[in-house]
């Protein structure tokens, strides 16, 4: 009797940053009954990849886990995967950095486990065709990719079985296609469903299925604990499983013993479909769905459908780009500086800063999230601290086209701060405080999303009149829709606009009542001085000319001079703006009052103090002449799986100059307390 050999595998992970009580519960919830169920069935198989910062917060939190692990490593019950530790997205990492994560993988299990990997988990399945010399190179066989990857190559297969050989320059590799069908039914079917798919596999020969998907669907997603785990659907899907006379559970090492390779395939760049469809932007979102309404009945059609390609994400997003190149930057620099054996705290830093969670939007992740974020940046900042104390100055200056907009970035650093200037709009990119590898300039730029018309679609909607449970989870909050405000510029900080005489707060945050010269190219010159450099900004057309003049020093503080030639103060207020980054808004206060998320208007102050009560650090603004200033909270509206969110992301300050000025004076401190 011909029988179906199902590769069963879970990817099990959590970001570098995500909160201790997400890592609790996902592990109470997902992985710790997981397994403990799965032991209860060693005949039932199954192929693990758990990521770097996953085993370290076990191995310092539920340290026993790691025995019931090892437990079913020995009685092969389970096969563990190797990846790149810190789970990047290994095409947008340098390939130095892709070798030594996976080979930090690699170690870690053979020196807790005593097995040597062979396969590999590609995290978010992002493919290059490329990285099959890199996982070949790196000592590992096998990979698991969609079976969307294949379709995209031109196959017709309605169900992909087997595995296929890959090759880059006579390098190969194996690739096991994961089973689209299998993925949306397992566990959302009832068991019985599943086991019957399973078998038919099977009707004419001996044949090998795959299924490697995300763990946390076994508990952690919305309303999968009480259906995987109380109403008992894993316990009886593994009954079922050892029961049946026509299904047989392997690992990833015995199917490629069992079975041939199907044959040779190159697969193009690609992901999961549903990532190819987040990194588009709306408009072109828009024609891809009504193509695949249009052939919806031609599911034949759809192997030649597909949406954008995964590095887009840094065209659409400026600011998610400029985390992206800094952290190339960084890279670049350590791995040409430092020693992976001398400098392993330095590494370590940057390895982490690579995590993937925050270098992509969708609705499983995505650099919406502020914390995730926030990760990378402190390590970032962490590795960079190192990497300055070889170097050994004071003061240290740098002008790079660092995010490759066309317009020079200038990086100006010392013991205390790393601050980066772009010529466009003579703004601050980043303003790192080392101390607390905080960066204040860790901010967002509101900007329309294509799930933002499901939004203003069924977002007004009265909850109690919601028909299905898909409806109530996109109507979680009301009146989201107000929120959706989209920038026309960067929200970073030290931007100028020419403000109207009657501009108020709101007018201000619907984007009404001022013009901005956030994008216009400002000339620029670097002064040596005694305490520091000065790095002077020049923007002068037809009716404007004025320079700001950027005092950096040894200490924590940056002061900005605006000396005006010419400035029709008659016709505009003067404004500066400032988008500064916060992780906890409940403990932020604005002199010494509580922020809570409210707006503040301030008419002719002479300084602003801001103190983060969570991070013990203070901003204080002082000013040589009175200004008013507008101050509220920005949020972003994203998608998750548990619906749309009101996310605050940073505080948004406007300092208004209304008087004639010749010189105007701005000055930043940063202060621990």
């Amino acid at each position: 009797m011909s029988k179906t050999y199902f590769l069963f595998g879970v990817h099990l992970h959590q970001p570098v940053g995500n909160f201790p009580h997400v890592f609790k519960k996902a592990f109470d919830e997902c992985y710790l009954p997981f397994f403990n169920i799965l032991k209860e069935f060693p005949q039932v198989k199954c192929n693990v990849h758990i990521s770097g910062p996953l085993y370290d917060w076990i191995l310092e939190n539920e340290k026993d886990f790691l025995n019931l692990l090892k437990d079913l490593v020995s009685q092969d019950q389970i096969e563990l995967i190797s990846g790149a530790y810190f789970e990047p997205i290994l095409s947008i990492i340098p390939d130095e950095d892709k070798f030594s994560q996976i080979k930090l993988m690699n170690d870690f299990i053979y020196r807790n486990f005593g097995r040597k990997p062979k396969g590999i988990w590609i995290a978010e399945r992002i493919w290059q065709p490329d990285l099959v010399k890199i996982i070949n190179l790196s000592g590992l066989s096998y990979t698991f990719l969609d079976d969307t990857h294949f379709r995209y190559a031109g196959l017709m297969n309605k169900e992909f079985f087997g595995y296929y050989t890959s090759e880059e320059d006579l390098k190969t590799i194996f690739i096991f296609p994961i089973s689209k069908t299998l993925r949306y039914k397992i566990p959302f079917s009832l068991p019985e469903e599943a086991i019957s798919l399973l078998e038919s596999f099977s009707s004419d020969k001996d044949t090998l299925v795959t299924l490697f998907d995300d763990g946390e669907k076994f508990g952690l997603w919305p309303y999968t604990f009480d259906w995987v785990y109380k109403k008992g659907w894993l316990r009886n899907f593994f009954s079922l499983l050892t029961e049946s006379s026509k299904i047989i559970t392997v690992k990833a090492e015995e199917a490629i013993k069992k079975f041939p390779s199907q044959g040779l395939i190159y697969l193009p760049c690609a992901s999961y479909e549903e990532m190819g469809e987040w990194v588009l932007e709306p408009s072109a979102f828009l024609v891809y769905e009504k193509l695949k309404n249009l052939f919806k009945d031609k599911p034949e059609f759809f192997n030649f459908l597909r949406g954008g390609f995964f590095k887009n994400f840094y065209a659409k997003y400026p600011r998610l780009n400029y985390l992206h190149k800094r952290m190339l930057y960084l890279s670049q620099k350590i791995n040409k500086y430092g020693d992976k054996k001398k400098d392993k705290k330095m590494f370590t830093s940057l390895w982490k800063a690579q995590c993937n969670c925050g270098y992509w939007h969708g609705i499983f992740g995505g650099f919406y999230l502020s914390h995730i974020r926030g990760a990378i940046y402190e390590n970032l900042i962490k590795a960079e601290k190192e990497l300055d104390k070889k170097i050994g100055k004071e003061i240290l200056k740098e002008e790079v086209d660092l995010d490759l907009d066309g317009y020079k970035e200038i990086i100006f650093k010392n013991n205390y701060l790393s601050c980066v200037f772009s010529s466009r709009g003579g703004t601050i990119l980043e303003l790192s405080y080392k101390n607390k590898a905080f960066n204040f300039l860790n901010t967002i730029t509101r900007r329309e999303e294509s799930y933002h018309k499901n939004i203003k679609e069924k977002i007004k909607k009265d909850l109690k009149d919601v028909a299905t449970i898909h409806e109530i989870i996109q109507a979680k909050e009301r009146n989201l829709d107000k929120y959706l405000i989209y920038d026309s510029y960067e929200k970073t900080a030290l931007i100028d606009h020419l403000l109207a005489k009657d501009i108020t707060l709101e007018k201000f945050k619907k984007r009404e009542g001022f013009e901005s010269l956030a994008d216009k190219e400002y000339s620029y010159a670097i002064f040596k001085k005694k305490k520091g450099l000065d790095l002077l900004f020049k923007l002068k057309n037809k009716n404007l000319d004025f320079s700001k003049r950027i005092a950096f020093s040894k200490e924590t503080q940056i002061l900005a001079e605006y000396i005006f030639s010419s400035f029709d103060f008659k016709r505009y207020n003067f404004g500066i703006e400032f988008n500064l980054f916060f992780l906890s808004p409940s403990d932020i206060k604005i002199d010494e009052k509580d922020f809570a998320l409210k707006d503040f208007v301030f008419k002719e102050k002479e300084s602003l103090e801001i103190k983060d009560n969570l991070k013990k650090i203070i901003i204080d603004f002082n000013f040589n002449e009175k200004v008013d200033i507008f101050l509220f909270p920005i949020y972003s509206i994203s998608s998750s799986e548990s619906g749309f969110e009101r996310v605050f992301q940073e505080i948004c300050i406007l300092f208004i100059l209304k008087e004639k000025s010749e010189r105007f004076f701005l000055n930043l401190q940063i202060k621990d307390f």
